[in-house]
């Protein structure tokens, strides 16, 4: 400490004869910087999390960052300082404190020279030391606040201090979720604009394959989309591209690899938005099925399927029946603090409601910390963030054993590199241990239920995207899909992939991101309606002018697939015209038409509409209906013995003619004549 302090000494020293050298080479040297012109910036890019003074030294910690001149003059001889603030070091304070931007004034626990001049654009590094005398005296541990400062810049962070162990240690565990980001083009048509999307969501260097780079840690918790295994890459006659397959499978096969089932909660298939199940029959229908799923899945890897995470946050009035019937069980619920009232304190992590619905219970302020993490020097300043809040709910309570639960907000994607180190530092504070979610109910601790009630720091929760109204729409699309398939020649690869972009639309991701959810569902509901709309059944007026005849009907196929097994329906709609038996099913090949005979009997004049309907083996309409209008003009019995007596007539009339009209033989002539 003593060289430290010397050092300080020496570069102020040389400080002030920079300082009075700059003063007599005055005209020589740019003008300082300004008030309006000079700007410079702080970037903390290490500090000692708490300092160690166990032992008979007080001990130091060190700050390490990076001084960056942002305006348009040279800083002469910039300062770098740190000093202790002044803040109220509650779970409210620190937030404060860490948001904040007061300068903080008085005495500087250590100041250095970054440099002598520092010209526009230029960066330099720093050092400081904090000796842990400075921090809490009297205290056997905890976290104090301080600010970084140069110039107008500072930055608001904090340091623990470890003196004596004088509590039992604080169990942490995180939630890492290993599911797709919310984008449409995911699940868009086969091509180059989908393999470029896979690639960035799961290729190398993305944040999934950086999770799947390596297992879960102690601490850590899975929570796992079961469709990003291998048994979910879907088959090789989807039309999928080679790129999008390779990536998709490395990935499957990194994730089945690193997977630790102890240590993993396989969510839903898709991470289905089980809260928009609980609110509505049809989305029940859809999420039930990805339910069974994740649970079919967990119980081949030995992991757990029955922590249900509401995308809402909420576990409110009859929330928890409503879950039950998804599950087919009471599942243990993932809510945060904020959907509990009447906490004096930051609870355990495994709770119970009064209704004995096991709950699990998330921090709120240390998961929006881990939500904000974008790049990996985040960590630095999240790291202390969470030794100033965990000393604080260690303070609570420091004799009883407590789990604090960390998940990022659903809506959050966190820098997969910033996280592992903020987890990794739960080493590097003494008063915190890592937690497990093995056999909760067994390892929690006595603790009073608590009352559920819709939290007040979320009055608007995120609005569910399957609604009601979307989710019916969904159920009829994928009823259409398979009727289609049954139709198509290619109907096997069709509904495969048709049916893996369907289940992604049960995705609790798409509460953050509504418009991605209504592209790829307007896209998908026009790709299971299309074959109906280029079956086309000619319409139009039709002479019936017999008893019994025919009637024929022309379908045409403008897609470019074969449709087999076609039934053509018609419904007249008057009993004046009977169709006698429905046509055989019919082949329409693509880009071409068929024409359909129908057998038909009029039993009496009049005009009949026809409804002909093109249909599926088991009768399910696949186009609109056309309507062919006939003109029914039926001959009956007596038509021919009209016509026989008509011929007799036409025969004695001719007869008659033919003998009025013979001409009267000549006499013959007169032999004396000649």
């Amino acid at each position: 400490m003593a060289a430290a302090r010397g050092r300080r000494l020496r570069s102020l020293r040389g400080a002030c004869v920079a300082a009075a050298l700059a003063g007599l080479l005055a005209p020589a040297l740019p003008a300082r910087a300004s008030a309006s012109d000079a700007s410079s910036s702080l970037t903390i890019t290490s500090i000692t999390p708490v300092v160690d003074a166990t032992g008979a030294s007080s001990g130091s910690a060190t700050i390490r960052g990076r001084l960056t001149n942002d305006g348009s003059t040279t800083l002469e001889n910039p300062a770098v300082s740190v000093l202790l603030g002044e803040a109220e070091m509650t779970r409210e304070g620190i937030d404060d404190w860490a948001k904040g931007d007061a300068r903080v004034t008085g005495s500087a626990l250590d100041r250095e020279i970054a440099t002598s001049r520092l010209v526009p654009g230029q960066s330099t590094t720093f050092e400081l030391e904090v000796d842990g005398a400075d921090l809490l005296p009297g205290r056997s541990w905890g976290a104090a606040p301080i600010s970084v400062q140069s110039g107008q810049d500072q930055v608001h962070t904090f340091l623990g201090i470890h003196r004596a162990k004088e509590y039992e240690p604080l169990k942490m565990l995180w939630g890492v979720p290993v599911t797709l980001p919310s984008s449409n083009q995911l699940w868009a048509a086969p091509g180059d604009s989908r393999t470029r999307a896979w690639q960035a969501a799961a290729g190398p260097g993305s944040d999934l394959a950086q999770i799947a780079s390596s297992a879960p840690r102690p601490g850590d918790l899975w929570l796992l989309d079961p469709l990003l295994l291998p048994d979910a890459v879907p088959a090789e006659d989807t039309g999928l591209s080679r790129g999008e397959r390779e990536v998709r499978e490395d990935l499957a096969r990194d994730l089945a690899a690193e997977l630790d089932p102890d240590r993993t909660a396989v969510l839903p298939e898709a991470d289905a938005d089980v809260a928009a199940a609980a609110e509505s029959d049809a989305a029940r229908t859809l999420v039930r099925p990805r339910v069974t799923g994740g649970q079919e899945a967990a119980e081949a890897l030995g992991a757990r399927s029955d922590i249900a995470w509401p995308a809402d946050d909420l576990i409110a009035g009859d929330r928890s029946a409503a879950l039950e019937r998804v599950y087919g069980s009471q599942p243990t619920v993932l809510v945060p603090r904020t959907a509990l009232t009447d906490t004096a304190f930051t609870p355990d992590a495994f709770q119970t409601s009064r209704g004995g619905t096991p709950l699990l219970v998330s921090d709120p302020e240390l998961s929006a910390v881990v939500g904000s993490l974008r790049e990996d020097d985040d960590a630095v300043l999240a790291t202390q963030r969470l030794v100033a809040d965990s000393a604080s709910v260690l303070g609570d309570l420091p004799g009883t054993s407590r789990t604090l639960l960390v998940v990022p907000p659903r809506s959050a994607r966190p820098d997969p590199q910033a996280y592992r180190a903020m987890r990794e530092a739960v080493a590097d504070i003494p008063w915190t241990a890592r937690g497990t979610l093995a056999s909760p109910r067994a390892t929690a601790p006595e603790s009073p239920e608590q009352e559920i009630d819709i939290p007040d720091t979320l009055e608007d929760p995120p609005e569910p995207v399957l609604t009601d109204a979307r989710a019916r729409r969904v159920v009829a699309d994928i009823a259409t899909r398979r009727s289609v398939a049954t139709v198509r020649a290619d109907g096997p690869q069709w509904q495969r992939a048709v049916a893996a972009s369907q289940v992604q639309l049960t995705s609790a991701r798409w509460r953050s991101s509504q418009w991605h959810f209504r592209v790829l569902a307007s896209r998908l509901h026009r790709d299971v309606t299309a074959t109906g709309r280029q079956l086309e059944v000619a319409s139009g007026e039709v002479n019936f002018f017999a008893d019994t005849g025919r009637l024929q009907i022309t379908v045409r196929n403008t897609s470019d697939v074969e449709l087999h097994d076609l039934q053509v329906r018609l419904d007249p709609g008057s009993p004046i015209l009977r169709i006698d038996g429905d046509p055989e099913p019919i082949t329409v090949g693509p880009q071409s038409r068929r024409t359909v005979t129908v057998q038909a009997s009029a039993l009496a004049p009049g005009r009949v509409p026809i409804e002909v309907e093109v249909t599926d083996p088991k009768g399910r309409a696949l186009a609109e209906p056309a309507e062919l209008r006939v003109r029914v003009s039926p001959t009956g019995g007596w038509i021919y013995w009209g016509v026989a007596l008509v011929a007799l007539a036409s025969v004695a009339f001719g007869t008659w003619r033919t003998v009025r009209r013979r001409p009267t033989p000549a006499a013959p002539a007169d032999p004396e004549d000649s």
